[in-house]
């Protein structure tokens, strides 16, 4: 949180770098921009200490222009996993049952990449794996498993690793199958070696998920990264060991040894004190220019600003790299010049129809999440009842 208010300040200042970067990528030889590995975690580093406040401009814009740079390049080396990934989804035979799956593709905001700098001490910007990430939502479980042993079979790139999450979920209750690639056999060599992840998870996982975005979002309050109330947290967590159940995945060891009905008795009481459904409920937005984004089908990217003052959510689609950049720009300098209470970012996913399927935490919608666990609730409602 301290990085996130601390890049909030800084907005105004760092905006022109973030633009100049831009051009500068598209107008000059590649081997004129590199920056060595020493250079990018220096800024990284800088960028993420407590003594940014007291620098000077330009000292600042120079830290700003590599870490810029090293993130701008992420882009490509995504797109190219994220369009591998497509097709093999889409025209595998052996995955011809998973077609309806949903593929999105991000780059780390930079208040997050800050943040995860400041969390983990020994973390440096050149080695961060999740800058780049690509995700595919499934129906079920074993969806899962059918992509992640179809890309080890073959694929372009190195595998350089795998974290599953569902089997192992982290403490907070987060569950995901994680891949992690790296790039190999670019041409241009600063691609090569960069590291891009895929999250694999199922749609009730993605419910999970999104509701511990909109809780944190509304409350600033980052639960994802195990902060917050303990009480908020141990309602999450149970939500997640129940969905664990309703898929036949490992629950948490704290849990072993309690029934599904005390599962459920445990989480109606922290709703009661909590009210936590009623607040999701109660976060709705109205969603300006929706339809022009369904019908432009050769769309590349979105842009998406959520006013949370105002809980209106905008949209709007680029079929180019260069006008999105520059509308990314002039909406951050909007947001700085009159410190509006707005959350930007860009995403692409594989079918703009399906922008609320991927991204719903940006639209404020738990509404899936809300009635799956109403559900659990309603079970030990019922049984009370004479």
């Amino acid at each position: 949180q301290v990085a996130l208010s601390r890049w909030r300040r800084l907005r105004g200042v760092i905006l022109g770098s973030i633009l100049k970067q831009f051009y500068k990528d598209h107008v000059m030889d590649a081997s004129e921009r590199n920056f060595s590995k020493k250079e990018v975690n220096r800024s990284g580093h800088f960028l993420a200490s407590n003594s940014i406040d007291s620098t000077d401009e330009l000292t600042l814009e120079k830290h700003l222009e590599i870490f810029n740079y090293w993130r701008g390049i992420h882009s490509y080396v995504m797109n190219i996993i994220y369009m591998n990934l497509k097709r093999r989804i889409y025209n595998n035979p052996e995955l011809k049952d998973i077609r309806n799956a949903i593929i999105a593709q991000r780059l780390k905001r930079t208040p997050s990449i800050l943040s995860k700098l400041n969390r983990f001490e020994k973390m440096q910007l050149s080695r961060m794996q999740d800058i780049a990430g690509v995700r595919i939502i499934v129906k079920k479980i074993s969806d899962i498993y059918k992509i992640r042993d179809n890309i080890n079979k073959k694929f372009p790139h190195k595998i350089c690793s795998e974290k599953n999450y569902v089997n192992n979920p982290k403490p907070d209750g987060y569950r995901c199958l994680h891949i992690i690639f790296e790039i190999k056999g670019i041409t241009k060599q600063k691609y090569n070696g960069l590291n891009v992840e895929l999250q694999i998870r199922t749609e009730l996982q993605h419910q999970w998920a999104t509701a511990v975005e909109i809780i944190g979002l509304y409350k600033n309050t980052s639960y994802k990264s195990g902060l917050g109330d303990e009480e908020t947290r141990e309602f999450l967590c149970i939500c997640s060991n129940l969905f664990a159940r309703a898929e036949n995945t490992p629950i948490d060891k704290r849990y072993h040894g309690k029934t599904e009905d005390e599962l459920c008795l445990m989480l109606k009481k922290l709703n009661e004190r909590l009210n936590i459904l009623d607040y999701l409920r109660g976060l709705i937005v109205a969603v300006n220019r929706q339809d022009q984004i369904s019908r432009k089908r050769n769309s590349k990217t979105c842009l998406i600003l959520l006013k949370l003052d105002e809980k209106v959510l905008s949209l709007k689609n680029f079929t180019n790299e260069e006008d999105t950049q520059i509308a990314y720009t002039e909406l951050e300098k909007e947001i700085t010049k009159e410190k509006k209470n707005w959350d930007v970012v860009l995403i692409s996913v594989n079918d703009m129809k399906k922008l609320k399927n991927a991204y719903p935490n940006y639209y404020l919608d738990s509404r899936r999440f809300v009635q799956t666990v109403q559900s659990f609730i309603d079970r030990v409602s019922n049984h009370s009842k004479p």
